[in-house]
């Protein structure tokens, strides 16, 4: 299990409060995820991988990882949820636009009541300035980038004087690696994605992550099930 809960807090690193899309060229952040039909919400959980029957299936859920995320009807992200493996809410994620630019995700804690909010700034359509406060104090700041489809590529993060970049790669639709680099070149935190199960609408519903290139053992199974208006 300790792999499921190293894994839950990367991903929460890298997706926490950071803008994960870009609308600047008028597409919605369902469609900039290659998501089809009109989804009101996503539903995502994390679970041990078990090999059973020549399949890999659904183990012990994680602790952390499980997220519930709302769209409008323009297919763009309104609210995020965090839940506990048990469904206990941790806390949400709500979001504010300009003129259709998301410029303010704050995210409200319900164990402890202290708020996180990430501040946008847009200087190109390929990148996007952040700076991440939690009360009055600069947690950290950074930068996005975005290619052509407005999908995530890489993001900058200081922390602590301490600079790393986080990549992440596609093929076609689909994100199928990620890994941190630091300013001496070590990658760490390396994450590749296959995805096995799609539902009637081509969204994908069942996603492996190994982490390890040989891809033949799985570390964490993603489900995700979605509601269509």
């Amino acid at each position: 299990m300790k792999n499921i809960f190293s894994i839950s807090a990367l991903t929460s690193i890298l997706v926490f409060a950071v803008i994960l899309s870009s609308c600047s060229d008028g597409g919605s952040d369902l469609a900039i995820a290659g998501l089809n039909g009109s989804i009101s919400s996503v539903t995502e959980q994390q679970f041990e991988a078990v090999h059973k029957d020549d399949n890999w299936v659904t183990g012990t859920p994680g602790l952390y990882g499980h997220r519930i995320t709302e769209y409008d009807e323009e297919g763009n992200d309104v609210k995020s949820i965090a839940l506990t493996h048990n469904g206990d809410t941790i806390g949400y994620t709500s979001v504010r636009r300009e003129d259709g630019e998301k410029v303010e995700e704050v995210f409200h804690s319900i164990r402890d009541g202290r708020t996180t909010r990430t501040l946008m700034e847009r200087i190109s359509d390929e990148e996007i300035n952040f700076e991440v406060w939690e009360g009055e104090r600069l947690h950290y700041e950074g930068a996005s980038y975005f290619d052509s489809k407005g999908r995530l590529i890489s993001q900058v993060r200081v922390v602590n004087e301490r600079e790393v970049t986080n990549h992440f790669e596609y093929d076609k639709e689909f994100m199928v690696k990620s890994f941190q680099e630091e300013l001496t070149g070590e990658i760490t935190g390396t994450q590749l994605y296959e995805y096995v199960e799609f539902d009637e609408k081509g969204n994908w519903t069942k996603r492996l992550i190994y982490l390890t290139e040989d891809r033949i053992v799985p570390e964490v199974i993603t489900t995700r099930s979605y509601r269509y208006r």
